[in-house]
């Protein structure tokens, strides 16, 4: 119990029961085919008192075809292996969610009454995920490549979304409620190449690559829920998880008022409307912004992510290693260029006033202030180069060691590319691999940025003794 509140339903907080049961059985068949199934029950103190009991099952089958007699004489293909895996597994809720609970406070007469705290839900139950994935690896020419792809398609019900409690019901802030179902469908693939060896020299790549879309199938009969609409996001049905939903001007008239650029006829981008709300995917022609619906800009989920890698090995002794990492289909709302442009107005496009885009959202108020701070998140970035040296023998001896390693990294040393570029609306842009989301409680599905440094470069020496 956390320190100073009380909670209704004491039986079954104080009682803290977790119980669970797992059995699993695995089966070979000529060291080629394996079948493996499971299956796990869970109870939790943490479910709602009207839910107990919930059943995970998976099963998984794997094939080697390199085994059989059919691919002896398929030279160039070393190993092969396809894999298969369905399953599904459980997100509890937390320890109090669904508990209902008052929080002590001093009253009148300094005496100590009780105030509403968290309205809990009787019915909250786990968070179910089931996954389909599929994939094979492979060897191929003696080993020198080798491939990993995995194709994986994930769906999530009953998933515990927080949802503002009702002021009528007398509880402040939110209520955690099961709604809907959330799908994610994607790739994941590694290729390692052994390019070069010899005794003097090595030469190896690797590259991976992974691809997600998440999107909202259903939030169980709502039309959308608010994730923070302070931001703009909200999860909307046909949408990713937290999507960004803001006016987007796409035109305007600039007259001049006393010798200063004002905006005029400001047009915002249309488009179909989603049911029960004022979204759109956008991609209608320009109607006045007052009569414009909330268009979707992005989600803070990256789509793509991946990497290339060199490693170069010298005459046994000397390795050097790089890294080049990316990743795309991120959208963030950066505090910094939207305070600066539309809060202070200090920029110099604010003081020319020559955008008619941006005087556009300055028009628009408090529905398009945010805007200006809208940016793609994606970039590619030389991650790491390191240098890893094996001393002579001689110096180990010296030292009354047996080996004596030098190595010197370093790390976040260029910004290779940028989607957003290197201004926006004239404001330089930071790193935009920044570390700092804020403006709320989900991490990973928070787009502001705002007053956080760029990933520091950073230089490494270790010299490390083997005895």
């Amino acid at each position: 119990m956390s320190s100073g509140s009380v909670r209704r339903g004491e039986e079954d907080f104080l009682e803290n029961r977790t119980f669970g049961v797992f059995v699993q059985e695995q089966i070979n068949w000529r060291d080629r085919v394996y079948l493996t199934g499971a299956i796990r029950g869970d109870d939790n103190s943490a479910f709602g008192k009207n839910f107990d009991f919930v059943v995970y099952p998976k099963f998984s089958l794997s094939w080697v075809p390199t085994d059989e007699d059919f691919l002896n004489d398929v030279g160039w293909l070393s190993t092969l292996k396809f894999r298969g895996a369905w399953g599904r597994a459980g997100k509890q809720p937390d320890v109090f969610d669904a508990l209902r609970t008052y929080e002590p406070v001093v009253g009148a007469n300094s005496e100590g009454v009780l105030t509403p705290e968290n309205i809990g839900n009787p019915d909250l139950k786990p968070e179910v995920g089931e996954e389909l994935e599929l994939g094979f690896d492979a060897g191929l020419l003696d080993e020198r490549v080798a491939v990993e792809f995995t194709y994986y398609n994930q769906k999530t019900q009953d998933a515990i979304i927080r949802v503002p409690a009702l002021p009528s019901l007398g509880f402040p802030g939110v209520q955690f409620r099961n709604l809907g179902e959330v799908r994610n469908t994607g790739i994941e693939m590694g290729v390692d190449v052994s390019a070069y060896r010899s005794n003097d020299l090595g030469l190896d790549f690797r590259f991976t690559l992974s691809k997600n879309n998440n999107e909202i199938v259903s939030l169980g009969g709502e039309p959308f829920i608010d994730h923070n609409s302070r931001f703009g996001q909200y999860h909307v049905a046909g949408f990713p998880l937290a999507g960004v939903f803001r006016k987007r001007v796409v035109s305007a008239d600039l007259v001049n008022v006393d010798g200063r650029n004002e905006p005029t006829n400001v047009m915002c981008e249309s488009g179909p409307l989603v049911p029960g709300g004022n979204f759109s995917e956008g991609g209608g022609p320009p109607v006045p912004c007052a009569e414009a619906p909330e268009v979707y800009w992005g989600q803070p989920l990256p789509v793509w992510e991946g990497g290339v890698s060199a490693n170069v090995t010298l005459y046994r002794n000397l390795q050097i290693y790089a890294l080049v990492d990316f990743v795309g289909g991120r959208t963030f709302e950066n505090g910094d260029v939207m305070h600066a442009h539309l809060t202070f107005r200090q920029t110099r496009a604010m003081q020319e006033r020559l955008d008619p885009i941006l005087l556009g959202y300055q028009s628009l108020g408090t529905a398009g202030r945010r805007q200006a701070g809208i940016i793609d998140g994606d970039f590619a970035k030389l991650r790491t180069i390191s240098a890893n040296y094996t001393l002579p023998q001689r110096f180990a001896e010296m030292m009354r060691a047996s080996r004596v390693t030098l190595t010197v990294t370093g790390q976040n040393l260029w910004t290779i590319w940028t989607a957003a570029g290197d201004e926006w609306f004239g404001h330089k842009l930071m790193d935009p691999e920044r570390t700092n989301q804020a403006g709320g409680a989900t991490p990973g599905l928070e787009v502001f940025l705002q007053e956080s440094w760029p990933q520091a470069k950073r230089i490494i020496s270790t010299l490390r003794f083997s005895f």
